[in-house]
């Protein structure tokens, strides 16, 4: 491999990581999208460390009764500092150290192994899938840390390093209470691997049912249990999330227009990443065994993400399209393949020489089929007004550095900026983000105040038309005063406000 080539793919992963965290960035500043589940992560990540409840945030209360998100809070260690951009900082952090190990790993066998998996890898973690999960609409979810996390997994599984297994089966068993059937699907892909490598001709039953292969499905259901009986704990006498979505199954069309619409969401998404794995099975005696391995531990968890988005039944779109879900099947499928293309490397195999047609053509397809594929409301803009005035914005707030620049958002940001830390404010839904370095709350249906305040908010912010009509259920006492805005009314607390400013 030449200098140039090595230079240049090394620098791929680097440039699309930096891509990443900009695209990030742009898309919270001055995207139209919804943002409240990238705020409430946000709040979970660090309300710990600047003294509130662990796991509280401002839109549901107690989230504990939602999701077993125990990982979220490590990010804390980034959001206190950086805020919601702490955030996109940990999955590039994630993805970068991802790609550094492959790099290391990979490294003791061919050119050609090595490009084509680096391409390989490099199509699943930046391609079109990937780029649509990661723009999420809602923001942020705590399960996109399970693509580089599931990777990280695969890549010690692949090599065997007992510490560095332990480290990210733990990191990623924290991530959500589902979790659990990502690793147990791994697992035991892994392991029909390995016993297929170590003698291929025995009859499959031998691969599959084995005493191996028992142990960790048991102990993952186990597992699986108990964390939705924690939840189940929490939530008291009420309905847990899962009795919820069974609750709202009604056979009918709608049932079936679900079922159809996941099945197919399902089947090109496994078959767009499966093309990668072509190259490597071509030639080995077991492959029909390992793509049905491969697809029954997919069925499982398509299964799985269908049934959790039941919770929001009827909506057939976007069910099993929503990024947080889809990209559970794609980072099952990356890990997947991580360990393959390493496992039939280390034994010797080599790739076919028409590897990289393969690899192009399941990125071809990713371009054709992601935007039905992935749920987004992203549309890109290219007419030159549009494209001057984002080159503008680029310009006036330093790449990000210094966001909006002008108008009521630059107020409210500058207002925000100089609150003290775990500060409250009761804001409209659409002004959250500005206020990303505390803790927003928004009026519920835009006039009823909020359930889930726990002190003295320092700021209310009103929509002065919705004042004059008298909507508004609520508002705070003589010691606050107010902040001249021509479309706004905002109430600032005085004493905050007088030491602060004057």
């Amino acid at each position: 491999m030449s200098r140039f080539t090595k230079a240049f793919l090394i620098a791929l992963p680097i440039l699309g990581c930096v891509i990443w965290y900009l695209l990030k960035v742009f898309q919270f500043q001055t995207s139209p999208e919804l943002y409240d589940d990238g705020m409430v992560i946000l709040q979970l990540s660090r309300g710990w460390l600047e003294g509130r409840p662990f796991l509280f945030d401002t839109i549901y209360g107690n989230h504990t009764q939602q999701h077993n998100y125990y990982f979220i809070p490590l990010v804390g260690i980034l959001t206190k500092p950086m805020g919601v951009y702490g955030l996109f900082m940990a999955h590039v952090i994630l993805v970068g150290f991802f790609f550094y190990k492959c790099y290391q790993s990979f490294a003791r066998f061919s050119v050609s192994e090595r490009i084509m998996t680096w391409l390989a890898v490099l199509f699943f973690a930046f391609g079109p899938m990937a780029f649509y999960i990661n723009l999420d609409y809602f923001g942020w979810h705590p399960e996109h840390y399970l693509i580089p996390l599931l990777s990280l997994l695969s890549l010690s599984l692949a090599e065997r390093k007992k510490g560095m297994i332990m480290l990210w089966l733990l990191l990623t068993f924290l991530v959500k209470e589902s979790s659990v059937v990502l690793i147990c699907c791994l697992l035991l892909f892994c392991y029909v691997v390995d016993l297929i490598l170590q003698n291929p001709v025995k009859h499959w039953s031998h691969y599959i049912i084995n005493r191996r292969n028992l142990i960790v499905t048991a102990v993952c259901i186990v597992l699986f249990l108990m964390g939705l009986w924690w939840l189940s704990h929490l939530n008291g006498p009420r309905p847990s999330r899962l009795s919820q979505a069974f609750s709202r199954i009604r056979p009918g069309k709608t049932l079936l227009l679900y079922i159809v619409f996941s099945c197919l969401v399902g089947f090109l998404t496994f078959c767009i990443g499966l093309l990668p794995f072509i190259p490597w099975l071509r030639r080995f005696p077991r492959r029909k065994l390992i793509i049905a391995v491969l697809a029954g531990c997919y069925t499982i968890l398509l299964v799985m993400f269908a049934t959790e988005a039941l919770f929001y039944f009827p909506v057939i779109y976007p069910g099993i399209s929503y990024p947080a879900r889809i990209g559970g099947l794609w980072g099952f499928m990356l890990s997947a393949f991580v360990f393959l293309s390493y496992r039939l490397a280390q034994s010797g195999a080599v790739p076919d020489q028409k590897a990289s047609t393969w690899i192009f053509t399941g990125c071809v397809l990713q371009f054709l089929f992601s935007p039905f594929l992935v749920a987004h409301f992203f549309t890109i803009e290219s007419r030159p007004s549009i494209l001057s005035d984002n080159i503008s914005y680029l310009i006036k707030t330093r790449l990000g550095l210094d966001p909006y620049p002008e108008g009521t958002p630059r107020q409210l940001y500058q207002l925000a900026k100089e609150l003290p830390a775990g500060s409250e404010v009761i804001v409209p839904f659409k002004y959250t983000r500005y206020f990303e370095n505390v803790y927003p709350s928004y009026w519920v249906d835009d006039i009823k105040p909020p359930s889930h305040i726990l002190g003295k908010p320092l700021l209310y912010v009103y929509e002065k038309e919705l004042v004059n009509k008298g909507s508004y259920h609520e508002f705070p006492g003589k010691d606050y005063i107010t902040i001249p805005n021509e479309h706004l009314l905002i109430l600032a607390e005085s004493s905050w406000y007088n030491l602060q400013f004057k």
